[in-house]
């Protein structure tokens, strides 16, 4: 991965995007040597795109393989409550 300067990139831009093309490496953008900014190869990119996941959507399917632990737990408070002398319960 090279590292460059925000001048030299404008500066050579289409030089960056052939390299990019050709070698498939990424290259990272520096603004007074703070990196700001990385250029990838697309298919890189639209496979992070692609695996990123925000919000529920993220949540999807991670409790699937606890569905039995899940069953038993509830189960498990049903009896519980049932077991409870303090309140009526009706299952």
């Amino acid at each position: 991965m090279d590292i460059i300067s925000i001048t030299r990139a404008k500066a050579r831009f289409s030089e960056l995007i052939a390299r990019l093309i050709h070698r498939r490496e990424a290259i990272v953008i520096t603004r007074k040597r703070i990196p700001v900014a990385a250029i990838v190869p697309y298919e890189e990119w639209a496979k992070k795109e692609a695996s990123e996941k925000t919000g529920l959507a993220a949540a999807a399917g991670a409790l699937a393989d606890f569905d039995a632990d899940i069953d038993e737990m509830i189960e498990a408070v049903y009896a519980a409550r049932a077991k409870a002398k303090d309140r009526k319960v009706t299952l």
